[in-house]
């Protein structure tokens, strides 16, 4: 898979494929990648007994890993303000859709991960996934976040942090008709989710759906619901 010509416009970032079974790639790859794959085989694609519900901790990942569809772009420094992180998510959001496979179905199980390996302080990355989801959600993706200690409750046991990663990254991929209780804080993204799962149902009943569905007041940063690379709880 070429992506020689797929660069942030902005951040100067370069995709490349985190299970690739190429040796160029591999050696040239961040010292940190291994760690990273480590963790989405052995955390992400496992069931653990505190997720409160059966099958592995992410339902898709496996699959993401097994067609070589997880893409990832390292970015180094301790000090990145949010400004440069809201410059990655923009190039994250316009590189999405050129990164392979661009053809659906296969396209769904894709996800791309920024990851920020020095970073110690994760305060900006919760600050611009909280702000740049309803612009995510609107064009059908899901932006997530991840770092050590999060402490963003599971769905189904609040006790079991899914979040909680080795290494602090942001990760999108297409929304799944799954994602709903990610969801259901906000009316318009409740109604953003009926148009591509029920994209029959009229406008007018849609919004009134919405209206119904609508469980609690938007999330404040850090308490927000969030999203894995591919659903993670």
């Amino acid at each position: 898979m070429n992506t020689d010509g797929i660069v942030g416009a902005r951040s100067g970032m370069r995709p490349t494929n985190l299970f690739a079974d190429d040796r160029a790639t591999r050696e040239t790859e961040h010292p940190r990648a291994a760690e990273l794959r480590q963790w989405t085989r052995e955390h992400l694609c496992r069931p653990h007994p505190d997720l409160g519900r059966s099958g592995p901790v992410c339902p898709y990942t496996a699959r993401a890993i097994a067609h070589e569809y997880l893409w990832v772009a390292f970015i180094e420094g301790r000090h990145i303000d949010t400004e440069y992180i809201t410059a990655i998510v923009d190039d994250m959001n316009d590189l999405f859709p050129a990164l392979p496979p661009q053809h659906k179905p296969e396209a769904k199980i894709k996800a791309f991960l920024a990851v920020f390996p020095d970073l110690t302080d994760y305060a900006n990355i919760d600050t611009v996934q909280n702000d740049q989801k309803t612009r995510f959600v609107d064009k059908g993706l899901m932006i997530g976040q991840f770092y050590p200690g999060c402490a963003t409750p599971g769905l189904h046991n609040p006790d079991f942090h899914a979040l909680d990663a080795p290494l602090p990254l942001l990760a999108i991929r297409y929304m799944a008709p799954t994602d709903f209780p990610f969801l259901n804080t906000r009316h318009e993204w409740i109604d953003t989710y009926l148009k591509i799962f029920a994209p029959s149902i009229p406008g007018f009943i849609s919004n009134s759906l919405a209206d119904k569905l609508l469980e609690t007041p938007a999330p404040t940063v850090g308490a927000a619901r969030s999203a894995s690379p591919s659903g993670a709880d």
